[in-house]
């Protein structure tokens, strides 16, 4: 049974988290590759046409601490994933053994807000 560790393995190598997506269509996307961690903050377009959005990564790796913010406008002409979300925001990151991360994003279209966020340990 050789097999079984390898297949484990490349399992393990690329997987994929998705947060539960909100009502309002908000969500986070995770995936892995080894100890490489890509984050997207995505909408559903038929809940938001456009707007502007805030998304904060909260990274804890031993005794640091790391803060990141990004922000900006979507409207319907963003890049959108294979399930047609559009995609606000793209980030890769490096989490190591015991590190710890805390994803917020916060979404506005002028009359209405809503946010989603996840944590993630490793």
């Amino acid at each position: 049974m050789q097999m079984f560790p390898i297949l484990l393995s490349l399992a393990l190598i690329n997987t994929q988290t998705n947060a539960e997506p909100l009502p309002e269509g908000c969500a986070l996307h995770m995936s892995e590759t080894g100890k490489m961690v890509t984050l997207k903050g995505v909408v559903d377009p038929q809940g938001w046409r456009h707007g502007t959005y805030k998304m904060s990564i909260v990274t804890q790796q031993g005794g640091n601490r790391s803060v990141s913010r990004q922000a900006g406008s979507f409207d319907d002409s963003n890049t959108e994933t294979a399930d047609g979300l559009i995609v606000l925001s793209t980030t890769t990151l490096y989490v190591s053994k015991g590190s710890r991360l805390a994803v917020t994003l916060q979404i506005e279209d002028g009359d209405r807000n809503q946010s989603c966020s996840f944590d993630f340990e490793r």
